[in-house]
């Protein structure tokens, strides 16, 4: 027996409108501004899928609504043989009209990030369900996004917002050159070069005091005696001294509060493990020489 048709039919073109615009409607209301920031894959690994070196070089603001309306889901904290682990999860509502208006792909996509000022954290798209709720009135009028707390294992931040790109500065593996002959004063996140456009680093830090120069995301090596030279400050500096990896960690902290870990033995574990291993890799937690 058919359905009947009176009740059962809808105009798609406009009850399906309807339906869109007022889920639009209800998210700007009821939701709040997050900055949609996707992924770019470098260095694909086309066997197990993942790309160690990803970057995020734009941020999109767009509303969403918070389905999680009890507090953080997921397993949330917990003590691992790791140390200290953070799992909380979210689930974001997204308009697909909202979405679409963005105009950068067809859906959203896992492993895209979700800055949500609200918490000032940073959120991964672990999976997107498309079909919620289910062909209301033939309609598919919203995305829901499961994120857990992101994990930053040195990808390049850099979408032009302060609050994220602050992340890749206070997490990345730091090397720190002492400089002599100093001229001008470096920037933080400008490109600096030395003799050769090939070795390149990322200004995380400048000590006009000490002379110091942080960097981060290097490609390549400094050799000695070489002038380093900032790409927007046009600051020169001789490199003299390569610190040590744990002078490097040590000062890493510094960057967030000023302060420096006097109970750590990192130092006293870098020289002995001197005669033991080569730490002499540019980065040894990344894909860069």
């Amino acid at each position: 027996m058919a359905t009947n048709s009176y009740f059962r039919n809808f105009d798609a073109r406009n009850e399906q409108e309807l339906l869109h615009s007022l889920v639009t409607e209800s998210i700007q209301v009821y939701g709040h501004d997050v900055s949609y920031i996707p992924r770019t894959l470098i260095n694909e690994d086309t066997i197990l899928g993942e790309d160690s070196i990803s970057e995020f070089k734009d941020a999109h603001s767009i509303e969403m609504y918070i389905k999680s309306v009890d507090g953080f889901e997921g397993e949330g904290d917990l003590i691992s043989k790791f140390g200290l682990e953070v799992r909380d999860q979210i689930v974001f509502s997204l308009a697909r009209r909202a979405w679409e208006g963005l105009d950068i792909g067809t859906r959203p996509k896992e492993g895209d990030l979700i800055y949500f000022p609200l918490t000032s954290k940073l959120f991964q798209i672990t999976f997107v369900e498309h079909e919620t709720p289910f062909y209301q009135n033939g309609a598919l009028p919203t995305f829901d996004l499961t994120c857990e707390l992101f994990t930053y294992s040195d990808e390049a931040l850099d979408t032009g917002i302060d609050d994220i790109d602050v992340v890749e500065r206070q997490q990345s593996f730091v090397r720190t050159f002492e400089l002599s002959s100093v001229s001008g004063t470096f920037t933080v996140g400008e490109t600096v070069t030395g003799g050769t456009s090939a070795v390149t680093g990322e200004v995380a830090r400048w000590d006009s005091t000490t002379s110091y120069l942080y960097l981060i995301n290097m490609t390549g090596s400094f050799t000695l005696s070489e002038i380093l030279t900032g790409a927007t400050s046009t600051a020169t500096g001789t490199y003299n001294v390569q610190q040590s990896t744990a002078e490097a960690s040590t000062t890493l902290q510094s960057i967030d509060d000023g302060t420096e870990d006097k109970t750590s033995s990192n130092k006293q574990f870098e020289i002995d493990a001197d005669s033991v291993f080569d730490f002499s890799e540019g980065n040894p937690f990344g894909d860069n020489p």
